[in-house]
């Protein structure tokens, strides 16, 4: 037990030195003078004007790409392609906007809904054109300044992390990061994938134990 917890603080740590390490902050933006957020994400009124819908996306691009960034990563989106995978997940947003309802959780749920595909889309399209037979980590290293030791060690838990995760089904990862890096609950969670809840928990328990092994068999777990 005292290893799988070592593991998830592994977990929770990368979150926020990957976000920092990107210059991407961990704190909503307030959202843009003038309308909200759910302005934006309310069925379109004659009220709302084309201006004040694009300025609240806006709002809701600040408020939550760092949100999308980690969460993409996390679901095995490299490094080198990562932006791009950010901006085709707002991209869908705002062609789909119209479809959200918001149920008492906010737009994260939803935004992770879309997070998930795109990075499902990614994988599968890695699987049938592979370019790098690590995976894209020696790319992620080349880009490391050498002074930092600290830095470097960091990056270094990132690419275990991430090489730990890819190896566990998308399904369980996205339960365990959701839980474990967003603190989502597990009926928060169960909302967000529309999944039984007991099933959350099933995930939830099975990742734990595929993190710790594949950490161990990486050399993470002594």
């Amino acid at each position: 037990m005292r290893a799988v917890s070592d593991s998830m603080s592994l977990v929770c740590a990368t979150a926020v030195v990957e976000a920092a390490d990107d210059g991407l902050s961990l704190v909503p933006a307030p959202p843009a003078s003038g309308v909200g957020v759910k302005s934006l994400l309310a069925p379109p009124s004659t009220k709302v004007t084309v201006a004040e819908r694009e300025r609240a996306f806006r709002a809701l691009y600040e408020a939550h790409s760092a949100f999308v960034w980690r969460n993409l990563r996390r679901l095995g989106v490299p490094n080198a392609d990562v932006e791009d995978k950010l901006q085709e997940v707002f991209v869908v947003a705002h062609r789909r906007w119209e479809e959200f309802v918001d149920r008492g959780y906010g737009p994260r749920a939803w935004l992770f809904q879309i997070v998930l595909r795109v990075a499902s889309e990614a994988r599968r399209h890695k699987r049938r054109h592979p370019v790098d037979p690590d995976g894209g980590a020696a790319q992620d290293r080349q880009s490391i300044d050498a002074p930092q030791t600290a830095a470097i060690d960091q990056r270094q838990q990132l690419d275990l992390l991430d090489r730990a995760l890819s190896a566990i089904d998308m399904g369980r990862r996205a339960v365990l990061v959701l839980h474990e890096i967003e603190q989502m609950t597990a009926p928060e969670i169960a909302r967000t994938l529309d999944i039984p809840l007991n099933t959350v928990y099933s995930r939830l328990r099975v990742a734990r134990i595929e993190l710790e092994q594949e950490l161990r068999q990486l050399g993470g777990g002594k």
